[in-house]
């Protein structure tokens, strides 16, 4: 597994300026939300047993707490920051582990829970479902 190449591909799709667009306001919280999604997929494909697992979970919490910093957040902050990311993506691991299997008002329910700001529910929902569905781990 190459870990840079993998959280670079993740970054970059989470990213797409189509989301942000037409689903949901362009802010750093949805940013994060968008990229802890995106980044459970393959976290809900290795086995926890795996070494890549943790190796790649301190990488990718490595760099979010980095650029954080680079953002100009000081210690306290970054460090409460990085408490509620790492939370909310044990959260996300669970509630988009079977995502695509659910009914359509349970994944509502779930978007909701993260997403204050959802211009096109049904429609963002789509787009995870068909990124999750793409085999390229």
């Amino acid at each position: 597994m190459d870990i840079l190449n993998l959280y670079n591909k993740t970054l970059t799709e989470s990213r797409n300026p189509i989301i942000y667009e037409k689903y949901i306001d362009d802010n750093l919280n949805n940013k994060i939300l968008i990229f802890l999604i995106f980044l459970s997929k393959i976290f809900n494909k290795i086995k926890k047993t795996d070494d890549n697992y943790q190796k790649f979970f301190d990488y990718i919490f490595n760099r979010i707490e980095t650029d954080l910093r680079e953002l100009g957040y000081g210690d306290m902050s970054v460090n409460k920051k990085m408490k509620v990311i790492v939370t909310k993506f044990y959260s996300i691991l669970i509630d988009f582990k079977n995502y695509q299997k659910i009914s359509e008002e349970e994944k509502y329910d779930i978007l909701r829970k993260y997403f204050t700001d959802i211009r096109k529910i049904e429609d963002l929902s789509v787009y995870i479902i068909d990124y999750l569905s793409i085999d390229n781990v």
